[in-house]
C-alpha cells in the first residue's frame, strides 16, 4: 500500500499501513481506519487539513463510502522527517457490511481507498487527491467486526438456558466457519446442534416417526407440532451431508441452513423449552 498526500506532485506523506478496528455503535457497526506512514521534511511552512478517506470495493470497482473526515483536524509539516499516524472513523449500516461480506466470500476484504486533502504553502491553497487497492486480510477484518457485533446480526436472538454452554459453543462455531468458507464445517455444527437439542428434549423419536407419517397418507391428520417435527427431521437429514457426505455447499446454503436451525431453536415446542 503507497497513499500519498502530494503538493506541486511532491510527497508530503506518505501511509503505507492500513489497520481496521471495530467497535459497537447505536444503530450500526463503528470501524476505525488507521493509516500509518512517514512525514517528509518541508523547507517551507505546510498544513494539510480538510483530510478526507473515501472506500469503494475493488475490482469491480464499486462505492461504499464518498467521504470519511478523518478524527485529526490538520497536520503540520516541518523540516525534519517524522512518521506520522492518522484514523478515520465512521458508522456502517447492515446494509454496507451485508454488501461487503458478499463481496468478500472466504477471502481478504479487497478494497479502494481514495485519500483527499487540502495543502496550505504561504498563500497558495492546493488539493491533493491519490488511490489505491489493498487487501485487508481477512483476519484482521473478521475480528473487526467481531468487536464491532456484527457476528450477532447474522442469527435469530435466541434465549439460551444456562446449561446449553455447549449449544452455544457450536452456534460460534458454525458463525465462524461461515465467516472463513469452511461451509460444510458449518453445516456440520447444525447437525450437532440439532442432535444436542434432540437429547435436551428427549424426542429423538417422535421426530423421526412425525417425519415418517409425513410421507404417508395420514400426514393430512398432522397437527403444527408433527409438522415442526417432521422439519427439524428433514434438516437434521440435509445437515448429514455436512458430516458423511461428499457433496460441497455454498455460503449462501450454509446461512439458510444455519437460519433454519436457529428458528427452530426459538421454538419452544420442537426447539428449546424457555
Amino acid at each position: 500500500m503507497r497513499l500519498p498526500i502530494r503538493h506541486n506532485g511532491d510527497y508530503i506523506v506518505e501511509f503505507d499501513q492500513l489497520t481496521v478496528h471495530g467497535r459497537e455503535a447505536a444503530g450500526g457497526y463503528g470501524l476505525t481506519f488507521v493509516m500509518r506512514g512517514n512525514r517528509q521534511p518541508c523547507q517551507s511552512k505546510m498544513v494539510l487539513f480538510d483530510i478526507n478517506l473515501s472506500l469503494s470495493l475493488a475490482d469491480p470497482s464499486r462505492p461504499l463510502l464518498a467521504s470519511i473526515p478523518s478524527s485529526d483536524r490538520l497536520i503540520k509539516c516541518h523540516d525534519f522527517p517524522s512518521s506520522e499516524q492518522i484514523a478515520f472513523e465512521t458508522v456502517l449500516n447492515r446494509e454496507h457490511i451485508n454488501a461487503m461480506e458478499e463481496y468478500r466470500q472466504e477471502k481478504d476484504l479487497k478494497l479502494n481507498l481514495g485519500l483527499r486533502a487540502l495543502v496550505a504553502s504561504g498563500d497558495e491553497l492546493l488539493s491533493s487527491f491519490d488511490c489505491t487497492d489493498i487487501a485487508l486480510p481477512r483476519e484482521q477484518w473478521l475480528s473487526a467486526l467481531k468487536n464491532a457485533g456484527y457476528r450477532s446480526t447474522l442469527l435469530f436472538e435466541v434465549p439460551l438456558p444456562t446449561t446449553s454452554d455447549g449449544l452455544a459453543t457450536l452456534i460460534s462455531k458454525a458463525q465462524e466457519f461461515i465467516e472463513i468458507g469452511h461451509y460444510k464445517d458449518a453445516v456440520m455444527q447444525c447437525r450437532h446442534i440439532v442432535e444436542q437439542v434432540e437429547s435436551l428434549r428427549e424426542d429423538k423419536q417422535a421426530s423421526a416417526s412425525a417425519n415418517k407419517m409425513a410421507h404417508s397418507s395420514e400426514r393430512r391428520e398432522m397437527s403444527s407440532i408433527a409438522r415442526l417435527l417432521s422439519l427439524r427431521e428433514q434438516l437434521k437429514n440435509i445437515c448429514q451431508l455436512g458430516a458423511h457426505g461428499t457433496e460441497e455447499f455454498t455460503r449462501s446454503q450454509a446461512k439458510a441452513i444455519l437460519g433454519m436451525t436457529m428458528a427452530l431453536l426459538a421454538e419452544p415446542t420442537v426447539g428449546l423449552r424457555q
